[in-house]
């Protein structure tokens, strides 16, 4: 797979996300202008990079450098889905609610 294919794949993840290069850039830790670079290919993705953009879109590396199609990988836990985005650990409890919480805004985005 090119180069392309792979920033193509990360900027339609962040896009599907509605997200901002600032707002992939502060989860990976990045500012704008190095997401600007990644993006527009005058820079490399680093492995690290890779792995922390698969684990926040819930997709396999192998996914984002085209060794497989399927895009998306099941979550083993709803916890695994929290932490992917979080980065902390909750209680049972604490996690149902921010997945509520989650589920209410996509529909209360759906009603726009």
């Amino acid at each position: 797979m090119s180069d392309d294919s792979l920033l193509t794949r990360i900027v339609n993840l962040r896009e599907s996300q509605n997200w901002s290069q600032i707002k992939l850039g502060k989860k990976l830790n990045l500012d704008k202008s190095t997401m600007n670079k990644i993006e527009n290919g005058t820079r490399r993705v680093s492995t690290d990079e890779l792995e922390k953009i698969a684990d926040i879109f819930n997709v396999s590396t192998d996914y984002l450098l085209g060794r497989e199609n399927k895009e998306y990988e099941l979550p083993e836990s709803k916890g695994q889905i929290v932490a992917n985005h979080m980065g902390d650990s909750f209680s049972e409890d604490e996690m149902e609610d921010i997945l509520d919480y989650i589920e209410f805004v996509k529909q209360k985005r759906k009603k726009k």
